[in-house]
């Protein structure tokens, strides 16, 4: 699926949209899960077509803006079919008075798996292997 940038995220059913390429009409909570973590600092929201997370306090250097990125950026990563990244969005993506998600759970839609740390939150792609993981600390991408 092409990797496409958040632009203004109102709720789960426009990241849905903005990052997962659905239809909004169609995003539900039926084929949503959004959560946080324990911490509070990270929540992520799941679909059978991508994850994302958002991170609200990190000490990690954020990465440089691409120059087409108008809003924040280094505190939002998304996984699809193809390597994670880290996206641009003029809005907080994630609701945090989400459901908690303890450490040592996950929580799968489709082919997407995201599980929760003391250490970190890691999401992957099942099928491809692609993912990333965060913490306040270090996020990766792969």
């Amino acid at each position: 699926m092409k990797a496409t940038y958040l632009s203004a995220v109102v709720g789960a059913a426009a990241i849905a949209a903005a990052t997962f390429g659905v239809d909004a009409g169609t995003a539900n909570a039926a084929s949503l899960s959004q959560f946080i973590a324990p911490s509070g600092n990270i929540g992520c929201l799941v679909g059978p077509e991508g994850a994302v997370c958002q991170i609200r306090d990190h000490s990690y250097l954020s990465p440089q803006r691409p120059d087409n990125c108008h809003g924040a950026y280094g505190d939002v990563l998304a996984v699809q079919n193809e390597r994670a990244r880290i996206t641009c969005h003029t809005d907080a993506p994630i609701d945090f008075h989400s459901p908690i998600v303890d450490y040592g759970q996950q929580v799968r839609q489709g082919n997407f798996v995201c599980t929760v740390s003391l250490q970190d939150v890691q999401c992957v792609n099942v099928t491809t292997g692609h993912g990333f993981q965060i913490a306040r600390e270090f996020y990766t991408v792969y």
